[in-house]
């Protein structure tokens, strides 16, 4: 019996269902049955494309940080200096809707599943410290600071833009897009400082 095979708009709704099933119901949610039924395919489709729950992980990730990349992208482009790029890029980053809330919520998932697989934590590693590069270079370039202290810098705004969006993947209601953005100010004035 030949293999199910994913067409193109097949592997964009398998995909949007894996991420979201991730961001909605966790690691634990995350399975071929709860992606197969979001995806509206059968759970022999699901498979064929993804071979295992790491997969699944790795692909949500995947789709996590390319969502995230792009935005950085567009809205350091589209910044009139290095200052604007930074408030922008670490705003951009804070679950402030619906969908960097789910972004939020997936990312905890999937830091929480990273703790025991060396891949998984691989890959967060890896996407973690693309955003970190990002913020030293644009830290560099406002305050011409030392190497080292630029690094301090960006790995602490990292820290806190994303302790911040964890707290409010947890609980949205205390942490309102009005509170996070108060909080990453008062994060972003000590990180400027000359």
């Amino acid at each position: 019996m030949p293999r199910p095979r994913a067409d193109s708009a097949h592997r964009t709704r398998l995909s949007e269902a894996v991420f979201l099933t991730l961001a909605e119901s966790g690691p634990a949610g995350l399975t071929l049955r709860a992606v197969a039924a979001r995806a509206g395919c059968t759970t022999g489709l699901v498979l064929h494309t993804f071979p295992d729950k790491r997969a699944l992980l790795l692909h949500a990730r995947d789709v996590l940080h390319d969502r995230t990349r792009a935005r950085a992208e567009a809205l350091e482009a589209g910044s009139a200096d290095a200052a604007t790029a930074l408030r922008a890029v670490t705003t951009g980053a804070l679950a402030l809707d619906e969908e960097r809330l789910a972004e939020a919520r997936a990312w905890v998932g999937f830091l929480g599943a990273a703790l025991g697989d060396p891949v998984l934590r691989d890959r967060h590693v890896t996407n973690s410290r693309a955003f970190i590069e990002r913020l030293t270079r644009l830290l560099r370039e406002i305050t011409g600071a030392p190497a080292p202290d630029l690094e301090a810098r960006a790995a602490a705004l990292a820290a806190s833009v994303e302790g911040i969006t964890v707290l409010a993947a947890g609980d949205p209601e205390l942490w309102s897009a009005e509170r996070q953005r108060a909080a990453l100010e008062t994060v972003l004035g000590a990180a400027l400082t000359r």
